[in-house]
């Protein structure tokens, strides 16, 4: 049986209740990656804005198991200015390169996820799949369970735990 592991980020919450529901349909174990420093309010805003466009590392804490057993990591993170967030950046950096196969759920106000998932597979052995982009309101508002459900059975049909066919993501240029 294949381990999967769902590894979160999320400063405002968002990114956590999505981790969190795709848990609860899953069944799958859930590991944080969290800030060192509080970025609450003007000071960490500014710091988040600097954090991407000077590509920094930035210190983080992780609350989960090894990553060696895992054979599937299911990131769920935020988009910050049409990046992936820096501590989950810095993460998957440290742990690079990837040896388990990856899926990405990127939570996003507008856009960004393309290129999150790029900055995913540059830091894995081969690109992500599936790859699902959930706007922040649609995580709010609860409408983002059957996207969800739907990520859930399509990373159990390539894990070869379901019969269903795995069919590719598509995602909308215009949201993604």
């Amino acid at each position: 049986m294949e381990k999967i592991l769902i590894v979160y980020y999320s400063r405002t919450g968002t990114a956590r209740q999505a981790a969190e529901e795709l848990a609860a349909q899953s069944g799958w174990p859930l590991a944080e990656v969290g800030d060192q420093a509080s970025r609450a309010g003007l000071l960490g805003d500014v710091r988040c804005v600097l954090d991407i466009l000077l590509q920094r590392h930035v210190g983080y804490r992780y609350a989960g198991p090894a990553l060696d057993d895992c054979q599937r990591l299911v990131i769920v993170a935020p988009i910050w200015i049409g990046h992936l967030a820096a501590p989950m950046r810095s993460f998957l950096r440290d742990h690079m390169p990837l040896t388990c196969k990856t899926s990405v759920i990127c939570v996003m106000a507008r856009q960004g996820a393309f290129r999150a998932a790029e900055e995913v597979a540059r830091l894995a052995t081969e690109p992500p799949s599936p790859v699902l982009a959930l706007r922040q309101a649609d995580v709010a508002s609860g409408a983002a369970m059957q996207a969800l459900r739907a990520l859930t059975e399509q990373v159990e049909a390539a894990n070869g735990r379901s019969g269903g066919a795995q069919r590719p993501a598509w995602l909308s240029p215009k949201e993604a």
